[in-house]
């Protein structure tokens, strides 16, 4: 795999930056990252996400409209632990990145724009909450985990949203947006004089927009129902199900999370995933038609394992998931062959996607402003991969699933009760 030319930059304020050169791109990308999100103290929940809104608001006016003057696409989202700002283009380099830096430098929130928005986003959530795996996953992590705002929606509800001021919001903006909480990407076919041109650029616009500040802090664990659960929901048209497996041991195996991540996920792929002898057997029996949909999420606040699937037969099929996730099978021995051929064929296919990654310019840009801010490491993480033996997947894995507990949503038709 080749390494892409990376040319980082820490200033004294604690901004960083860094410009990655990938030749033969025709389209510039520009993004600023905010080590903040929905899960992250704030004022109520969902006050990271109305930020993203209103960060777009000027005195003059829309500035996504100000991007498209310039022929650029400018666009942003809020997860649990960051929020990301970004345009990319052909032309316009220099103004674009003024104008970026500008719409996360100086916000502009009034009572007027403020209540504006409020109904723009409960409208948003709403439309979430029409959907069967929103309505599976806000049961089975407000279960878990209670009220905190990692089991509540990055969106906030519907009275959170409404009690959102200019107050609330300037606080937030005031204790989070500030140098050593943010960093910059830019990601093109640039020459050097223009990689030092958007680095000159990069720090004179954060010496002018950011305030300096302190860097997060890492969370303490939220806590979780330490027994697992199992909630039935009435009212579904189709018969879905989600798991929910809170990993208390996420971050105590390994340096990095991502690496913890990838490792976790081949592991339940290889359990009960479409090329696992489990759903050969659950799909032949009925239980299953269309495999399951496997992802892990960490954050700093937590981490947790997430299942979703359909079966006309959820109860059975549950039953079956929870046996072959328990300690003493998840790696047993009447099974270590087919574990050992799938590690080694997901490990290919992980390695294999991770080089194409790179050619998807504002992907890999994103990718790499996120490592920034948690200190990970890509390509070291592919090294690692590429050197990794079954027994050590096998002992890192373990680890990762100890003190895990294992619960589940299904949504039930009325006359299934």
């Amino acid at each position: 795999m080749i390494k892409p030319e990376i040319i980082r930059k820490d200033f004294p304020s604690g901004f960083k930056a860094q410009v990655i050169r990938r030749k033969g791109f025709n389209q510039r990308f520009f993004g600023i990252i905010v080590d903040f999100g929905s899960a992250d103290s704030q004022p109520v929940p969902g006050l990271a996400h109305f930020l993203e809104h209103k960060l777009f608001a000027a005195e003059e006016g829309d500035l996504s409209l100000e991007f498209e003057k310039m022929g650029a696409s400018v666009n942003a989202f809020t997860s649990f632990n960051e929020t990301m700002y970004y345009a990319s283009g052909l032309k316009n380099v220099g103004p674009m990145i003024d104008l970026l830096f500008k719409l996360v430098g100086q916000p502009y929130f009034t009572d007027e724009n403020v209540a504006k928005e409020i109904p723009i986003i409960q409208q948003e959530l709403a439309m979430y909450q029409d959907e069967p795996d929103w309505i599976l996953g806000d049961r089975l992590l407000r279960g878990i985990y209670g009220d905190c705002n990692l089991a509540i929606d990055v969106a906030g509800t519907k009275e959170s949203i409404a009690s959102v001021t200019k107050e609330k919001l300037q606080a937030a903006y005031d204790e989070n947006y500030v140098a050593a909480r943010m960093s910059f990407v830019a990601c093109g076919d640039f020459t050097d004089n223009q990689v030092k041109s958007i680095l000159r650029q990069a720090m004179k616009l954060s010496n002018q927009y950011l305030r300096p500040g302190k860097p997060q802090k890492e969370a303490d664990l939220v806590p979780f129902l330490p027994s697992g659960q199992d909630w039935n929901l009435i009212g579904g048209e189709v018969p879905l199900f989600m798991v929910a497996i809170p990993l208390p041991n996420f971050k105590k195996v390994l340096a990095s999370r991502d690496m913890s991540q990838i490792l976790l996920e081949i592991m339940l792929e290889s359990k009960l995933g479409a090329a696992s002898h489990w759903f050969a057997s659950a799909r032949q029996a009925g239980l299953v038609s269309q495999p399951l949909q496997i992802s892990v999420t960490y954050t700093r606040q937590g981490a947790y394992a997430a299942l979703l699937g359909m079966s006309p037969e959820a109860e059975e099929l549950l039953d079956q998931i929870k046996a072959e996730l328990a300690p003493d099978k998840l790696f047993s021995k009447k099974q270590e062959m087919e574990m050992r051929q799938l590690f080694e064929i997901h490990k290919r296919s992980w390695l294999a996607q991770t080089v194409r990654s790179l050619d998807n310019l504002s992907g890999f840009a994103v990718e790499m402003a996120e490592e920034s801010l948690g200190e990970e490491d890509l390509f070291a993480n592919v090294e690692q991969m590429q050197a990794m033996n079954f027994a050590d997947y096998r002992a890192y894995c373990q680890e990762l699933f100890k003190g895990a507990s294992i619960n589940t949503a299904r949504l039930l038709e009325e006359h299934d009760q």
